[in-house]
């Protein structure tokens, strides 16, 4: 099997969620380089990245001589600096990098960046809430990942009706339309579970499928399994 390639990120500017990005993403094992013009918060995150630069990321010719063009992925944390965060967010994608995702202040700002090309746009605490509002009115799921309306995975506690049965006995790629990518039962974990596996009433299911699809199979999980939220 051939081995993952390591993405390589861009992290620029070190806020709160910059740095709390930049540490999460390495201690994932990804490589990360950090740019901020703080040198004490340069100091700060050294131990918690690959390399930190202290550096105007607002100078084209600085970003340059560090090569930041042969990187994945750059995320530009510095939503509270407007004008910089267009700047910066403008520069690497004329440099070319594949993927930059710019962090917005606002829905303006928001929109702004769209326009001049970034490939996705977050506003933290809008999307803190929205994950907050969904745990509290859907105790019964965690949602893992969402890509777009096509595809999603969810975490969920069996359904009643599917409990004691056999994968191939419920057919839920014909019935429901969603794939169970794998089960959690206690300390064991199978992946892509074969057609004869049972599932039981404290099994745990990772599934994916469109938004509309994970959406109707929760409904139908009314365990909660966010003890936190209910």
């Amino acid at each position: 099997m051939a081995k993952a390639i390591k993405k390589e990120f861009l992290v620029i500017g070190l806020g709160q969620f910059g740095t709390a990005l930049t540490k999460q993403l390495y201690e994932e094992g990804a490589s990360v380089l950090v740019i901020d013009k703080d040198p004490d918060k340069i100091n700060d995150i050294d131990a918690f990245c690959t390399q930190a630069v202290c550096a105007d990321a607002t100078d084209e010719r600085a970003l340059e001589r560090l090569g930041i063009k042969n990187l994945d992925i750059a995320i530009v944390c510095i939503a509270s600096e407007i004008e910089a965060s267009v700047f910066i967010t403008l520069a690497l994608k004329q440099m070319g990098l594949p993927l930059v995702i710019a962090k917005a202040q606002n829905d303006k700002h928001k929109h702004i960046l769209e326009k001049i090309g970034a490939d996705r746009v977050i506003v933290p605490e809008e999307e803190i809430g929205v994950k907050l509002a969904g745990n509290l009115t859907r105790p019964n799921m965690v949602e893992i990942l969402s890509l777009n309306d096509q595809f999603r995975i969810i975490e969920i506690k069996t359904p009643a009706k599917w409990q004691n049965k056999s994968l191939i006995q419920l057919k839920l790629t014909t019935t429901e339309r969603v794939t169970i990518l794998l089960v959690k039962r206690g300390d064991e974990i199978i992946v892509t579970p074969g057609g004869d596996c049972v599932l039981l009433p404290d099994d745990i299911l990772l599934i994916s499928g469109s938004l509309a699809d994970t959406k109707r199979v929760a409904g139908k999980a009314t365990q909660a399994i966010l003890n936190d939220f209910i």
